[in-house]
């Protein structure tokens, strides 16, 4: 049976409003149809004792293959739907969905169609605004072109693009940003997200002391930001391990990680 750890971060920020508790989020990433559990149940069970307030998707969730079946990621979209208030960005396995209609047949309709029956909001280049906890919080889903998945030719990613894609951060809300990929963690921070949650490189395979990622699903050598958090001038960035695997079905001293964020005001 599959396990996974859960990983605890706690971020500090003068925007947040005092409150009795943090503000908790559970962060879910790349869990590529694996189960933590017999139909998941070990993992429900783990962010039910979590109690978050939020719940957010960072994509790859299920595998973007033809034909492939999706009936666990779906299975598990559609129980954490009915039982939290959860938002979800797509990673490059549902954009590959989406783009390729002619290869993948109808896999992005099924899975939307159980995005939108859950109650899920499903940001595609959108945000959201809401309030918990008396906080203003602005949470953003960036969807990126496929370009800037290349594996051998790194297609550098501006903010003037994630401007294009999403606008420019312009009030003083909490700004939460769900991005995939977590190879442009500066660029999100130079963005503006007070906040970023990323996936992609599941912990680069093979974990070195010092939390070292040693390759990317870029075949990239240690690339920077692929696990672990961050910060840039008051900006935090989280890369997650991620749930799953899925071409090289490989962890090692890299366990899966269910990912908990606790928000924390500074004010007095």
């Amino acid at each position: 049976m599959k396990k996974a750890i859960t990983k605890y971060y706690q971020i500090k920020s003068d925007k947040l409003v005092p409150f009795d508790f943090p503000t908790r989020i559970v962060f879910i990433s790349d869990l590529h149809n694996v189960e933590i559990g017999e139909v998941n149940k070990t993992l429900f069970d783990k962010i039910k004792s979590l109690n978050p307030d939020l719940v957010l998707l960072g994509g790859d969730t299920i595998i973007g293959k033809p034909n492939k079946s999706m009936e666990s990621g779906l299975a598990f979209i559609e129980k954490l739907g009915r039982s939290y208030k959860v938002y979800a960005a797509n990673g490059n396995h549902e954009y590959r969905l989406k783009i390729y209609p002619d290869i993948y047949g109808d896999m992005y309709e099924r899975y939307f169609e159980v995005i939108e029956k859950s109650n899920i909001t499903l940001l595609e280049n959108a945000s959201v605004d809401i309030i918990i906890n008396g906080t203003q919080i602005t949470i953003h889903g960036l969807e990126i072109d496929r370009k800037y998945y290349g594996r051998f030719k790194r297609q550098e990613l501006s903010v003037t693009a994630i401007d294009s894609y999403l606008g420019a951060v312009e009030d003083e809300w909490y700004h939460i940003l769900l991005a995939h990929n977590a190879r442009y963690a500066q660029q999100y921070m130079d963005w503006g997200a007070d906040l970023t949650l990323s996936g992609h490189y599941h912990g680069g395979i093979i974990r070195l002391p010092g939390d070292i990622a040693l390759i990317g699903n870029d075949f990239q050598i240690c690339p920077p930001f692929a696990y672990g958090h961050y910060e840039s001038h008051h900006h935090h960035f989280i890369a997650s391990a991620g749930l799953g695997e899925h071409t090289v079905p490989l962890r090692i001293n890299n366990p899966r990680e269910l990912v908990v964020v606790d928000l924390i005001s500074t004010r007095l």
